[in-house]
């Protein structure tokens, strides 16, 4: 797997050829294929960080390398390191998918996007195989985008499959959401701790483990740790180093993991200690973060600000 920095974290799954937790499902979803029953739109939901993008990636991979030499392993739920499928994905020229990720930087799907989505559906498949699009980050599509989806949907060849991932509780249209079958993903309470120890060892990061956060999103906050330097540093000098990065990157994951990071210094060490001061806190440094890229908002005041609601010097 190639190394991996901060920035560059977000393409990890597509890279990933380990797939903890969620055995039920895959085995389940897995079955449905092998009898050419699965449906051919699902749309995955779950928290940030509980493994959806790589589950997706993993069943595309089951899918595509079925007839393969070196098929999917359904036993250890892993991808083989020489499996054709795979190795034509991570070099991007695994012609029966397609992938698109909408983000805080592109919510909008372009006229062109749209054709050449459905030109990918139109256009042979490679091998007689399925084609396969996946669309990652579907809450943040706005309506018209939403509506291109919902249309392409709505007209999809047969043997082909349109998988869709979004955030739990965040907006989706609902007449997506009644085009397509919808599985939840979530892991269990004691399945987080050992998925978090495969996933640092893996990776081989600090041991850091974050009580409250998903494997996911602890591995992130992780490898920024590693990569700032500031494993050993206290929550003070996290957070003033966190806001000097987001200054010189302006990469909104920085400021999602730097909030994080605050709510569970919150809920661990304070939650039982001034309650109702505390509370009010929190809500003013949501309220701060989440106005912090707003059209003139001076984003050095913001930090100021909450710098001072947290008695940082």
């Amino acid at each position: 797997m190639q190394d991996f920095n901060f920035i560059n974290i977000e393409t990890i799954n597509k890279y990933q050829r380990f797939l903890y937790g969620h055995e039920d499902l895959f085995k389940k979803l897995s079955s449905l294929f092998d009898k050419q029953k699965l449906p051919r739109k699902i749309i995955f939901n779950g928290n940030d960080g509980v493994g959806k993008a790589t589950f997706i990636y993993h069943l595309i991979n089951y899918i595509l390398s079925s007839k393969e030499n070196d098929p999917y392993d359904l036993n250890a739920r892993k991808i083989i390191e020489n499996n054709k499928s795979y190795l034509d994905l991570i070099n991007n020229i695994n012609f029966n998918f397609k992938h698109l990720k909408v983000d805080d930087y592109k919510k909008i799907i372009s006229i062109e996007e749209t054709r050449e989505i459905i030109n990918f559906f139109n256009k042979s498949s490679i091998n007689n195989k399925p084609k396969i699009f996946f669309l990652e980050g579907a809450e943040n599509l706005n309506k018209n985008s939403s509506n291109s989806i919902l249309k392409i949907l709505e007209e999809l060849p047969e043997n082909n499959y349109f998988f869709i991932s979004y955030l739990e509780n965040k907006f989706l249209l609902e007449t997506i959401k009644s085009r397509c079958f919808n599985c939840r993903l979530f892991i269990h309470s004691k399945e987080k701790t050992p998925i978090k120890e495969k996933l640092i060892a893996q990776f081989n990061t600090n041991n850091t483990i974050i009580k409250n956060l998903t494997p996911g999103t602890n591995l992130k906050m992780n490898i920024l740790f590693n990569e700032l330097n500031i494993n050993e540093k206290n929550f003070s000098a996290k957070i003033l180093t966190m806001q000097n990065f987001y200054l010189e990157e302006k990469y909104n994951k920085v400021l999602d993991l730097m909030h994080i990071y605050i709510e569970n210094y919150f809920a661990t060490n304070l939650e039982n200690n001034n309650f109702f001061k505390n509370f009010r806190i929190r809500n003013k440094i949501n309220k701060i973060i989440y106005n912090i890229n707003s059209i003139n908002n001076e984003i050095k005041s913001s930090f100021y600000e909450i710098n001072l609601l947290l008695g940082i010097k």
